[in-house]
């Protein structure tokens, strides 16, 4: 028996006065990669979603651009489809550009899925799961490059550095940067730098004894890799 009572979209809690048992379940539609992939080439892209849950949802997609990089139209083929327990659907995105690209561009995606109604008079939880899984959409004629991070560049002043990215490429990394020989640590505001992009990092102190910077880059799906180290100029 479902544990969840949704009127809307919104995430809803349902609580009867008039019961004793709390029910709570969490699962969800599950995205079968960590990363929307969109070719400038074909116009699209594609991703399979599973319903992972013990009863039928609607599975709501949703395109979700971010502030500072919403130049791009992507449309999601079916918005809404509905998906039987264990039921797996492959979901098309189309990419709508006036102009050929000639960097990449990144969004995010979301996934939600809707149970249906429960009227059953016991007290239940309703928590209404959404993955959310970044978007990265590569120009047609941009050669594909697995280590954008080598390119970004880094500068010291007083007590704070800059990174720039200088390259078309969106690098993904961790917020932690370490700067070498001090092992003074900082953060970025961002898990991602977009082509052209600068952040400036207050480290807290003078940082002019040191000449490298250590940083934590991430594949474009999301994987850790090595830890990446740069000169500080």
């Amino acid at each position: 028996m479902s544990c969840f009572k949704f009127a809307s979209r919104k995430t809803l809690f349902v609580v009867s006065l008039l019961a004793a048992n709390v029910c709570a379940h969490a699962a969800g539609m599950v995205p079968d990669t960590s990363l929307l992939f969109i070719d400038e080439a074909t116009h699209s892209g594609t991703i399979s979603v599973k319903n992972t849950d013990s009863h039928p949802s609607l599975l709501y997609t949703n395109v979700v651009d971010l502030p500072d990089d919403n130049g791009l139209k992507l449309i999601p083929t079916q918005p809404v489809v509905r998906l039987e327990p264990g039921q797996t659907q492959q979901l098309r995105f189309i990419l709508q550009n006036k102009e050929p690209l000639s960097v990449e561009h990144y969004k995010r995606v979301t996934f939600e899925g809707i149970p249906p109604k429960n009227d059953d008079n016991k007290i239940k939880i309703g928590i209404n799961i959404r993955q959310d899984i970044p978007v990265l959409i590569r120009p047609a004629k941009l050669a594909v490059i697995t280590d954008a991070w080598k390119y970004l560049e880094w500068t010291g002043t007083g007590s704070s550095v800059t990174v720039k990215n200088p390259s078309k490429y969106v690098v993904r990394l961790a917020q932690n940067v370490v700067l070498q020989p001090s092992n003074t640590s900082g953060a970025l505001a961002k898990t991602y730098l977009l082509p052209g992009e600068s952040q400036t990092v207050s480290m807290g102190k003078a940082i002019s004894e040191n000449s490298k910077v250590k940083f934590f880059p991430a594949s474009r799906y999301g994987v850790e890799v090595p830890s990446f180290i740069s000169d500080l100029k």
